[in-house]
């Protein structure tokens, strides 16, 4: 056999594998970000996940349907290939009823349903989760510094290495090049037929942004309330360090007071203190001001609390709200409420009733979070503040 004819058969081969592990490797993609988006509340607090450093693996249980095949029984006594036990002639077959189906806690001897666990990385489920956010942020300011790598095809080139090998191209260059000989066919592809892609990294300039991410570590938010605004603010962290690089992120804890602190301890911080939302939004204020000009950065504003403000600090707190809104493109704010019993029993004395009733929603949105499912949908109203601020 002539190396041209090696060289055709060879790529024959390959061509067919490829085509049978990208059928699987879609196949196994699809499983998988359908398990994600059906388990996505779920997974979005999985306490795993949110205690990790972002680096962690989880494994999600993926069902799918067996291959069609023969398979033997389990004979009983008495009984024999090929029928039933107590089945006689023109008898009708129907589907077993649910409550046949039930053993109660009586263990079983069937085989269960087919399935297995594909592991996950954080980063993975990230770029899975992201296509269901939209990310509308970022208007052009005087500076641009944030770059967004993108990877695209540069050029074809007639030398390379095997993994970049175009297949669709090499298959053309040789339907031409025997098209071009009066036989109009793919055959004996050669060396000469083979085309390879080379990749090159863009960098994407973006307007700069600044992202305030507040919470309330006051005595009234209990676990459960921490947890909810922790597992909200590590998606957002994990979301925007996906998609921006160099975005300026403030971490800033409150409770009768407020400081900027780090990442880390942002998300160890306890509950202990009283309550004065209005700290954080002036040390935000104050923040921006000395930072973060708004002619050259698009800032952003995030607070977390379950509303249990000191009373005589709503009108404080509203007060740096409407300082704020000239300098940011949004602010957000999320009222963690889990059936529990509240200091307040009129909803209009709590902190988000009386920012909404006070404040133009065209640059505010507030949402109330009353169980860890609804953390997703936080997130995807948040990540179109711009949007959903315009909507109200």
């Amino acid at each position: 056999m002539s190396k041209a004819s090696k060289a055709g058969k060879n790529l024959s081969d390959i061509w067919k594998l490829k085509q049978r592990g990208k059928r699987d490797s879609d196949r196994h993609k699809k499983l998988v970000k359908d398990a994600i988006k059906k388990n996505g509340r779920d997974l979005i607090t999985e306490y795993n996940i949110i205690t990790s450093d972002g680096d962690k693996k989880i494994k999600i249980p993926i069902r799918f349907l067996d291959r069609y095949r023969f398979k033997y029984g389990k004979l009983k006594d008495k009984s024999k290939i090929g029928q039933g036990l107590d089945v006689k002639p023109g008898d009708k077959f129907r589907l077993r009823k649910k409550d046949e189906d039930k053993q109660g806690n009586k263990p079983g001897n069937e085989e269960g349903e087919v399935a297995f666990e594909a592991e996950v990385s954080i980063d993975e489920l990230v770029d899975i989760l992201l296509k269901e956010l939209n990310l509308p942020w970022m208007e052009d300011t005087k500076s641009s510094e944030i770059e967004v790598e993108t990877e695209d095809v540069s050029s074809i080139e007639r030398k390379g290495i095997l993994p970049n090998l175009d297949i669709k191209k090499t298959l053309f260059e040789n339907l031409k090049r025997n098209a071009a000989k009066g036989d109009p066919k793919i055959a004996d592809i050669n060396e000469n037929d083979l085309r390879y892609r080379t990749w090159e990294t863009n960098k994407e300039r973006h307007s700069n942004a600044a992202v305030y991410l507040m919470m309330d570590r006051s005595g009234s938010m209990s676990k459960e309330k921490t947890y909810i605004a922790k597992s909200f603010y590590f998606w957002m962290v994990q979301f925007l360090k996906k998609r921006y690089k160099n975005i300026s992120l403030i971490f800033i804890a409150h409770d009768a007071r407020a400081w900027v602190v780090d990442e880390k301890e942002f998300f160890g911080v306890n509950s202990s203190g009283g309550t004065l939302c209005s700290t954080a939004f002036e040390l935000a204020y104050d923040h921006i001001q000395e930072n973060h000009p708004p002619s050259s950065w698009n800032n952003y504003v995030f607070e977390f609390s379950d509303g249990d403000n000191w009373g005589d600090d709503n009108i404080r707190a509203l007060e740096f709200v409407k300082k704020l809104i000239p300098l940011v493109r949004a602010i957000g704010y999320g009222e963690i409420t889990p059936d529990e019993t509240s200091l307040w029993t009129n909803e209009d004395a709590r902190l988000s009733g009386f920012l909404e009733n006070n404040v133009k929603r065209t640059r505010f949105v507030s949402i109330r979070i009353t169980s860890r499912e609804e953390v997703f949908d936080a997130l995807k109203m948040f990540f179109n503040i711009d949007n959903s601020a315009k909507k109200l």
